[in-house]
């Protein structure tokens, strides 16, 4: 199944509606790299058949890609694209993730939390986070989806970690899942938590340094 989605019936209307990008949108945005078993690629090139690599079931073939051009709402900036620094979740390049997007996360802190050292979180938590912010988008913003046989977290930007939803649609928190997303409250505490280590962590050769001047 390949589809593109670009128009919406507003019944009450009785017209077509431009499909608009919505708080609850998720799914990757065109440019985002995920790893496939010939190597890294753009998301938009990225076709049914094709095996892209996922964190817990090593190379999985796509079953299904949705691709939606969606009209940005400039007055909902709920609705706006994080902007996410390399570095920030690993990955190596400056990307953006929808505010819906599941991300996953590693970290003590969530083990002491959740009990699991992974995490998965709304994109939205993560403002504030190693200069994560979000950011006016263009007039249209192209989202793609990649479906598979179930629910599977792929490798995306050569470090981030996104959750493909299996079934085909832009609101994610339909069906049972094999995977959990915190909600948004428990996703704040926890990136709360890890901007505080951020800020308190002193590197190594800083502290040397510090003893060397003491003494």
């Amino acid at each position: 199944m390949f589809a593109w989605k670009t128009t919406t019936w507003d019944a009450d209307k009785g017209e077509v509606a431009l499909p608009k990008l919505d708080a609850r949108t998720t799914g990757m945005v065109a440019g985002t790299k995920v790893a496939t078993n010939a190597g890294w690629a753009k998301i938009e090139t990225i076709n049914e058949g094709q095996q892209v690599l996922t964190f817990d079931g090593g190379l999985q073939t796509v079953i299904a890609v949705t691709r939606h051009l969606l009209m940005a709402d400039m007055k909902d900036v709920s609705s706006w694209p994080m902007s996410v620094p390399a570095g920030a979740l690993g990955n190596r390049e400056d990307m953006k993730i929808l505010p819906h997007q599941s991300v996953m996360i590693e970290s003590d802190t969530s083990e002491d939390m959740t009990g699991d050292p992974f995490a998965l979180i709304p994109g939205a938590a993560l403002g504030g986070f190693r200069g994560i912010t979000q950011s006016r988008p263009s007039e249209w913003v192209e989202v793609i989806q990649l479906h598979f046989a179930q629910d599977e977290i792929v490798f995306a930007n050569i470090g981030a970690l996104f959750l493909c939803r299996a079934q085909a649609d832009l609101m994610s928190d339909m069906g049972v899942s094999s995977y959990d997303v915190l909600d948004m409250d428990d996703a704040e505490d926890l990136v709360d938590c890890l901007m505080f280590e951020d800020e308190i962590s002193v590197p190594t050769c800083v502290t040397e340094a510090a003893q060397t001047v003491a003494v």
